[in-house]
């Protein structure tokens, strides 16, 4: 898929700036959703490289894991539950045009949410990963797999054996 344009929301994700590149396979990356996405919840924008993830299971044990990647990638609390996780299996000789950057910090809970609340929270998740942003075509489609269920999570459902 060609070269894409980033929404202002998309841009603000991340700190200081966003670059573009080129993804070549083989290539892993992952993305969770929430499990009421369902199907859709595979095609949306934010990546993360299969081998951060692989990282966090080494050092986490699996109940952990969400909160993890909650911290690591600054996804707030009430963007999704993070219960399904997908894999894109890059495959060797196909490339992929990404834009990539570090995650900036983010509230546990969005300023949507928490203007719903009866006491706001001020406490923030940390970021500062590498997150990816894709357009998933029906070409991308064919790469991924899933959904798993992220508590279930193991390292050869990420690598593919």
């Amino acid at each position: 898929m060609g070269f894409f344009d980033l929404s202002v929301r998309e841009e603000g994700s991340f700190i200081p700036a966003i670059r573009h590149t080129v993804l070549e396979g083989p290539l892993t990356l992952v993305r969770f959703s929430d499990s009421s996405r369902h199907e859709q919840g595979a095609y949306g924008k934010y990546w993360m490289y299969g081998s951060e993830i692989l990282e966090a299971l080494a050092q986490r044990t699996i109940d952990r894991l969400i909160r993890d990647v909650r911290r690591r990638w600054a996804i707030s609390n009430d963007w999704g539950d993070l219960r399904n996780c997908w894999v894109l299996r890059l495959p060797e000789g196909a490339s992929l045009n990404a834009y990539w950057g570090f995650t900036k910090p983010q509230p546990r809970v969005s300023k949507e949410a928490a203007a719903n609340l009866v006491q706001p929270t001020t406490k923030f998740y940390a970021g500062g990963s590498i997150q990816l942003i894709l357009s998933i075509g029906p070409r991308e489609r064919g790469y991924i797999s899933g959904p798993f269920v992220t508590l279930s999570l193991t390292p050869s459902m990420i690598e593919g054996r």
